[in-house]
């Protein structure tokens, strides 16, 4: 919540006080005031900045599951009757981790000092984001908080569980990359150099791909900080562009058109706009609202581009499955003609449900396959790696062989 640095006067002697408080709005500080017996002269916001990124420090690693148990033992409690401060003040004690124990202690302590539960979860975006507060603070403005959560908690499994299937299937390629490459690198400082001092013994002309590999193990064994350097170097500077909008849009809009890896990355984001675009008009967020948020919130910024346009086009009065038409190669026609209906009949919310049951689905059967497709694919690759290493060095003994 903003800082406010404020005078007031007090209606009874005329003194006037100056001070600063805490207050999600001026209106809400002029009504605290006046309870008080002060009224509210002037007035202005103070830099809350480093309180901000405070908090985004502090509270920038919640996991994804914490946020699903505690939307979902939040409406449990909800439903038994528990009164709001009650249920935050078990939520602190109850979770494991204590980032997030932190940030809820945060939200209570703010809804303590009479501020609304969205109002004191906004400051705190690394353990509550944008689209968990939008989901709350409609459910405290429709009166139906305990729904929403039950709503939110759904919506929060099954991010969360679509996630965990990419992972699972990227983590066997990646582990056996990464053992590769350790092993490659390893040799190249250990093993060659021995091969090296046989070699230097006589004087024969070394064959092309084994002076590469010579050189390339002089360079990891003598220079091995510079090349550690370089690495480190390569990866800051490839953080650093895709901080560049410009660059990462056309690596992520490159990356679509990959094979295998494209598919997945559509049918991610078209399961979690589906399933979430759902969620926030079930929970009563006005359509050009819910599209706004997810523009907002979505990680990938082609997709997130594409729903920015589209709250832009529905505030025209337009129909959405008209301006998707025009991104065929990010939905298929299939979504696009189900939204039609779904427009069509008022059912947006129940068909984009199904939509996202079905993608999530096709996530994790792709997921699952996809270690089965990597397989014959890091076979093919180690091969050539050890055929490769293998001819760089049975080729000079065969031409030591010949000067002996």
């Amino acid at each position: 919540m903003p800082i406010f640095a404020f005078t007031a006067r007090n209606n009874q002697t005329g003194e006037v006080i100056s001070g600063k408080r805490e207050a999600p709005s001026h209106s809400a500080l002029g009504q605290d005031l006046f309870q008080e017996g002060l009224l509210l002269t002037s007035y202005h916001i103070e830099d809350s900045n480093a309180k901000k990124s405070f908090s985004l420090n502090i509270f920038s690693r919640v996991p994804v599951l914490e946020r699903v148990l505690f939307a979902r033992y939040f409406a449990l409690m909800l439903r038994a009757g528990l009164d709001m401060k009650s249920s935050l003040g078990a939520l602190s004690k109850q979770t494991k981790n204590k980032t997030f124990s932190q940030a809820i202690l945060s939200v209570l302590q703010g809804v303590e000092r009479g501020s609304t539960l969205a109002a004191s979860m906004r400051p705190i975006s690394g353990a509550f984001p944008d689209l968990f507060v939008s989901f709350v603070e409609v459910g405290e403005q429709t009166g139906t908080l305990q729904e929403t959560f039950e709503v939110l908690s759904v919506q929060l499994q099954k991010d969360f569980e679509l996630r965990r299937a990419v992972r699972g299937g990227m983590l066997y390629p990646l582990v056996i990359v990464s053992a590769l490459v350790a092993v490659g690198v390893a040799m190249m400082i250990f093993v060659v150099p021995k091969l090296v001092e046989v070699f230097e013994g006589f004087n024969a002309e070394l064959p092309l791909m084994t002076r590469m590999l010579i050189t390339t193990s002089w360079l990891f064994s003598t220079y091995w900080y510079v090349v550690l350097v370089g690495v480190i170097l390569g990866g800051f500077l490839f953080w650093r562009f895709m901080k560049i909008p410009a660059v990462k849009m056309h690596i992520m809009r490159g990356l679509l058109y990959t094979p295998i890896l494209g598919n997945i990355t559509k049918d991610v984001n078209i399961a979690r706009f589906s399933r979430s675009l759902s969620s926030l008009l079930t929970s009563g967020v006005a359509f050009t609202e819910a599209l706004e948020i997810l523009g907002n919130n979505t990680p990938h910024v082609v997709y997130a581009k594409v729903f920015k346009g589209a709250q832009e086009h529905v505030q025209k009065g337009k129909v959405l499955s008209d301006f998707f038409q025009q991104y065929a190669n990010l939905f298929p026609p299939l979504v696009i003609n189900i939204m039609a209906v779904g427009e069509q009949t008022g059912e947006l919310a129940t068909v984009l449900k199904e939509v996202a049951s079905f993608y999530e689905g096709e996530v994790d059967q792709t997921m699952k396959n996809f270690t089965s497709i990597m397989e014959p694919v890091l076979m093919i690759a180690i091969g050539l790696g050890v055929g490769a290493l293998v001819l760089s060095i049975i080729s000079p003994i065969y031409s030591l062989m010949n000067v002996i």
